[in-house]
């Protein structure tokens, strides 16, 4: 695959995480989002939990829905975007083949100046399997100069509300979301000394753009407790955005 000089390579779980979660890099120059668990749900599968919660009418008709809501949000922040298709976690029926992912990936991954993928904080199956099968493509490829960046996984990790290192807030006398974050890390097997944190303050230039391609993602919203009506989170979303390089 031929990449555009400098280019920038966002891998998101669904068709949703990027612009959550790393919407600042989306609006670089040559970036581009690699959606990897976007394929449409098998005919057997009428409806699943997510879509009961969301309202959906059939899991068919909120895949489409979820695609327009996509092409929006890239439209909005004017950035590249392809889509695989791998069924995401409530579409499969038995364990994910890392090593076939990870062979399916090598390409996506070949050209790229810059990776970013999902730190994986929250433990959702797709997030913590992408960045397994990211990172074992680049193994695969003995790619170890192309800098890696783990990105904070939103809204999971404001569940809490930020690290303070990341907004450099006065610790709370009874909550350490410092820690919470590291032990996520943790838990996903992410060796927290093997990263260096950066923070972004998102301007707020890149808050209003981030805003607009956020309320693109209109169906998904509400479960996930984002969007205006919820100001603490709401604000907490587009103020900052949060990520590790890894040491490899």
């Amino acid at each position: 695959m031929a990449a555009a000089e400098g280019a920038v390579r966002v891998f998101s779980p669904h068709l949703d995480d990027a612009v959550l979660s790393a919407s600042v890099q989306l609006t670089r120059p040559h970036a581009e989002v690699v959606t990897v668990f976007a394929g449409a749900p098998p005919g057997s599968v009428e409806h699943t939990e997510w879509g009961r919660l969301t309202r959906a009418r059939s899991a068919a008709e909120r895949h489409r829905e979820r695609l327009a809501e996509d092409d929006a949000a890239m439209s909005a922040l004017g950035c590249a975007r392809r889509r695989l298709d791998e069924p995401e976690d409530e579409f499969r029926t038995g364990e994910l083949d890392l090593g076939r992912l990870a062979d399916r990936l090598r390409p996506e991954i070949a050209g790229a100046a810059e990776i970013w993928i999902p730190a994986g904080i929250g433990g959702h199956p797709d997030h913590v399997a992408l960045r397994r099968a990211v990172l074992a493509a680049l193994d695969a490829a003995g790619d170890r100069a192309t800098p890696v960046h783990l990105y904070a996984d939103l809204p999971y990790t404001i569940v809490h509300g930020w690290p303070t290192w990341v907004t450099g807030a006065e610790p709370a006398e009874y909550l350490d979301p410092d820690r919470w974050v590291i032990d996520e890390l943790v838990c996903t097997g992410v060796d927290p000394d093997a990263l260096v944190g950066r923070a972004v303050r998102l301007t707020a230039d890149e808050r209003e753009r981030k805003a607009g391609a956020v309320r693109a993602y209109r169906s998904q919203l509400p479960a996930l407790g984002l969007g205006p009506a919820d100001a603490r989170r709401w604000t907490a979303l587009l103020g900052h955005e949060a990520a590790w390089r890894m040491a490899r």
